[in-house]
């Protein structure tokens, strides 16, 4: 029997709507070197904060580049709004998820379809989440890139008539140690390489460039080690909670 509240929760969120397993990414990288690794600024270098976990079920921010300006590095919102939405985020996501989106979807909802051919936008992260199964309990996973650096997830986003931007993170496809490892879900976040960066972000790019990055995402170089089952508990966060935990009989990369 599953005692713990948070996982039982968490297992019926997987089961119930799978692209809802990434609601916590991470971004641990100073100021200083994501701009350094980029080769662009912060618009507002104040505001950043690094982050172990950043949950996406509490409205939260992430460092964007947009077609809009990418010229430097912006915030939105986590929870992809329509432009003329007044209401509360919150009330919007209980309605319609769109923390993610699988790319298979983002031609059949209007309001994926016009941020995906009109306002795309990359997502600065260093590592992100992933859970595995076994014998009744979840296990968390921190994935990151091999060369710890800072890295591109795909993007779509809009925004509002208050001048918020609000974004979803495009999924694809499960694949590599990702795949090998999650037992709850099909999908991971869609990579977007340094090389595809420029078109991605070109708003007169054409259409089948734009879908031929969707369809030949980056293969990053990632690891991947399970981390402490605190992570399920809510609202902690301490300094070695992205350290590898090693547990009997799950999968160790």
């Amino acid at each position: 029997m599953i005692r713990d509240k948070n996982v039982k929760q968490l297992l019926f969120t997987c089961i119930c709507n799978s692209e809802k397993v990434y609601t916590k990414i991470s971004n641990i990288a100073e100021r200083e070197m994501i701009e350094r690794e980029l080769g662009i600024s912060y618009k507002f270098p104040r505001l950043y904060t690094p982050s172990s976990v950043i949950d996406g079920t509490e409205e939260s921010t992430l460092s964007v580049i947009t077609t809009d300006q990418p010229d430097h590095i912006s915030y939105a919102i986590w929870g992809l709004l329509p432009a003329n939405y007044e209401g509360e985020w919150s009330d919007f996501q209980k309605v319609l998820d769109t923390l993610n989106i699988y790319k298979g979807n983002l031609n059949s909802n209007g309001l994926f379809k016009e941020s995906y051919r009109q306002r795309r936008c990359v997502i600065i992260v260093t590592g992100f989440y992933i859970y595995h199964l076994y014998n009744g309990s979840l296990y968390p996973y921190y994935v990151y890139s091999d060369s710890k650096k800072p890295f591109y997830i795909a993007g779509i986003y809009n925004v509002l008539n208050d001048g918020f931007i609000t974004c979803s993170m495009i999924m694809t496809k499960a694949s590599g140690i990702v795949g090998k490892i999650q037992n709850l879900n099909a999908k991971m976040p869609l990579f977007i390489s340094e090389s595809f960066n420029n078109t991605w972000l070109d708003r007169k790019a054409a259409a089948t460039e734009i879908d031929y990055i969707l369809d030949n995402p980056e293969d990053l170089d990632l690891q991947a080690h399970p981390i402490a089952k605190e992570f399920f508990k809510n609202d902690i966060s301490y300094d070695s909670m992205l350290d590898p935990v090693y547990y009997e009989g799950i999968p160790i990369p």
